[in-house]
């Protein structure tokens, strides 16, 4: 197991002193613990590095799918956006992807080194694996392959298979949801702490006859979509 720092981040395989189920309040936590090297893109890692070190599931794309033990990771690029598009169709797919950017790249060259990907969920992801708020670290996966593959916009599409690692390491922590009283937050500069987190709003109960879909599911028990930046987190500083 090697050390993650800021300074020493590019090392594939688990950090010390970050176990599997480990919660962080946000992504400038994940940066400064050196998990993930990268504050806003969902790749750490290139090709020169022997593949990626670590990937953010964090719904950035419609065609990821999350199954838990393994996940069908969409690569990056969206495109440039037309001139004069509202700033809410920039999030759409604009164009193909293709596997020469350089996180695409780094996650392709992951199948040919066989080098160990770490798996960080963010809460806007499927329901049934992510964390209510924040982000969780969930451990090593393999990426078994990469291919292109016409997505649900209608582009091109770069997908990466990624199974977990089967070697030994703890259980999936579905468990750990970041809201629970005895959950474990990243604290700069010392041990993990369990912080001050809202009670989960009463689960309205539910209609076998209304589908639900993830977003209405997660807003029925966080009572928001997405949760405001550091709501409820009372991060330790040094």
């Amino acid at each position: 197991m090697l050390l993650c720092s800021i300074s020493y981040s590019k090392v594939h395989g688990d950090c010390s002193g970050i176990p599997v189920g480990l919660m962080f309040a946000d992504r400038k936590d994940l940066y400064d613990s050196g998990l993930h090297g990268r504050t806003v893109a969902g790749i750490f890692g290139t090709k020169a590095d022997g593949g990626a070190f670590s990937i953010v599931l964090n719904e950035g794309y419609e065609d990821d799918e999350d199954q838990g033990e393994t996940i069908i990771y969409t690569g990056e690029g969206k495109g440039k956006p037309d001139e004069g598009q509202d700033t809410k169709s920039w999030k759409k797919q604009q164009a193909d992807q293709d596997m020469n950017s350089p996180g695409n790249a780094a996650l392709k060259r992951s199948v040919e080194t066989g080098n160990l990907v770490r798996v960080i969920r963010g809460s806007d992801g499927n329901i049934k694996y992510a964390p209510l708020q924040g982000y969780r670290y969930d451990g090593l996966y393999k990426v078994e392959r990469a291919y292109i593959e016409e997505g649900k916009a209608g582009f091109k599409m770069c997908k990466f298979l990624l199974r977990r690692d089967d070697t030994i390491q703890p259980p999936l922590p579905t468990h750990i949801t970041g809201k629970g009283v005895s959950d474990k937050y990243w604290a700069p500069g010392g041990q993990p702490e369990t912080l001050a987190v809202p009670n989960l709003n009463k689960r309205a109960p539910e209609t076998a006859n209304t589908p639900q879909t993830i977003a209405q599911k997660r807003q029925e028990i966080t009572g928001k979509k997405r949760l405001p930046t550091g709501l409820g987190f009372k991060k330790k500083t040094e």
